[in-house]
């Protein structure tokens, strides 16, 4: 075989190989090997049997916010609105916003408001 590259080790032995990438491809594509897979994370979380909507999940990747910020911009509010609706204080609806651990009664209260529930609000 041609365009082929040996790596040796100090001892002159044939450690690894530098191929064309065609000849990998070829060699991999039916290939079961272990190593040519990256394994797959399956933790699983409270929240995985949550629906959400997919412009809540398009707003929360674009705009990098919480879960509660991304359903607080899907429904069209300000936190000035928001707070004015819950009768508490705009900075309050940003601690709300920030918070790593809410509340449950703070999540109830916003899910009233945005029309989800309050597992909603959360993405664990």
């Amino acid at each position: 075989m041609t365009n082929i590259q040996f790596i040796t080790d100090s001892r002159g032995r044939r450690v690894s190989a530098v191929v064309p990438i065609e000849l990998f491809e070829k060699l991999t594509r039916n290939s079961d090997i272990d190593e040519l897979f990256e394994p797959v994370q399956n933790d699983t979380g409270a929240s995985d049997r949550v629906r959400y909507p997919n412009e809540v999940i398009n707003i929360l990747s674009t705009k990098g916010c919480t879960m509660q910020a991304a359903w607080r911009i899907y429904r069209k509010l300000t936190q000035k609105e928001v707070a004015a609706a819950l009768n508490i204080k705009q900075s309050t609806v940003s601690e709300f916003e920030k918070s790593e651990r809410p509340r449950k009664d703070n999540l109830e209260r916003l899910a009233a408001l945005y029309q989800c529930s309050p597992e909603q609000l959360i993405l664990e």
